[in-house]
């Protein structure tokens, strides 16, 4: 009898993950799980997300996601956007707050540009890499652990436009990866090696190209800091 493949029994937890898509239908509302989750941790606080449909360049569906908005907002009846009593902005510690800091100020991209973080149509059509990411959950889950996954966006793809899948790429994104290589490069010139290893590592954006990081940390002759010798 010939021998089995043992990986044939690994297990896989059925998230999509390291994929690129497109966010599509983005809108505020409630998934009961979490709502129940929220009632039993703070005894009823609002329970709103952020709700968004991954889908990749032909439109077809990948997943789906939900990211906590934070207590006290609320929204209209289509989902279209939020508003809260006594603030404009998100508080960063929210799942959604995480997710504007990681797409603004980590992946550089303009928001602006798109609209108000507040409605979510501004989301629509906007493209991402996106890989798994742990973090801490509201109370703890049915097996007592107080972490979980979220898909978090690691690269900006640009925009699907409206007449279907050509994407509409920002000039600023090529730009920042032009500068932050710049910049690993006179880093590499003033530093020894493992200063810069450890320095560059530190950097936004380094870590999101897997290609970049390897040559980074590759400290052969080959390697990103030997080659950027004087």
């Amino acid at each position: 009898m010939p021998k089995v493949d043992e990986s044939a029994w690994d297990l896989e937890s059925g998230l999509i993950n390291d994929v690129d898509g497109y966010i599509s239908n983005p809108r505020f509302g409630v998934k009961e799980e979490y709502a129940q989750a929220v009632v039993a941790q703070t005894g009823g606080s609002t329970a709103l997300m952020f709700l968004i449909d991954i889908v990749d360049e032909d439109g077809e569906l990948l997943g789906s996601q939900g990211y906590s908005v934070g207590s006290g907002w609320e929204t209209d009846d289509d989902g279209s956007l939020i508003a809260h009593p006594t603030r404009k902005n998100v508080v960063e510690s929210s799942m959604y707050g995480r997710f504007q800091k990681r797409v603004l100020k980590e992946l550089g991209v303009p928001m602006a540009d798109y609209g108000l973080p507040t409605e979510a149509s501004t989301w629509e059509g906007l493209g991402f890499h996106w890989m798994q990411e742990e973090h801490k959950t509201v109370g703890p889950r049915a097996d007592g652990s107080t972490v979980a996954t979220s898909l978090m966006p690691t690269e900006f793809l640009g925009k699907l436009s409206k007449k279907g899948a050509k994407k509409e790429v920002k000039k600023q994104t090529k730009k920042q990866a032009n500068d932050i290589v710049e910049k690993l490069v006179t880093m590499a010139q003033s530093m020894d090696k493992k200063d810069f290893q450890r320095a560059a590592l530190n950097i936004p954006g380094v870590i999101d190209d897997p290609e970049l990081m390897e040559q980074v940390i590759d400290g052969t002759d080959d390697g990103f800091w030997a080659t950027h010798q004087e």
